[in-house]
């Protein structure tokens, strides 16, 4: 009887931990050499969630500016982009997209994030 309780506790303890692993399942992290190819995709909606004079100030080409900072992110998100399709995102560095992306992500979106934002993306 003890064998079977430990067995039973055993599986469930590995099946807590094969849920706990997929939180992020809709959430990829690419690095900036592969990341031309996933925004290479037509399906890929574009965001750069920095502010907008950051943006103007150099961006990559087809990205759509969608603050992070701003007043109503989700509500824009909502507006701009279609659900049905994944979203590729960045920013700077890293921080506000993974922000970001966590959002996106509660809101049913498939993300791809560039690690370590725009400053890698220029090093390429």
């Amino acid at each position: 009887m003890r064998k079977i309780y430990f067995i039973t506790f055993l599986s469930a303890l590995v099946l807590i931990s094969i849920c706990g692993c997929n939180t992020r399942n809709l959430i990829e992290t690419v690095p900036a050499s592969e990341f031309a190819a996933v925004i290479a995709n037509p399906e890929v909606q574009l965001i750069d969630v920095r502010s907008a004079e950051e943006f103007l100030e150099g961006n990559i080409e087809g990205s759509v500016n969608i603050s992070l900072s701003g007043e109503d992110f989700c509500g824009e998100v909502e507006r701009k982009l279609d659900k049905k399709r994944p979203v590729a995102v960045y920013c700077r560095g890293g921080r506000q997209s993974a922000e970001a992306a966590e959002k996106l992500s509660s809101m049913g979106f498939k993300v791809f994030e560039l690690e370590n934002g725009y400053k890698d993306w220029i090093k390429k």
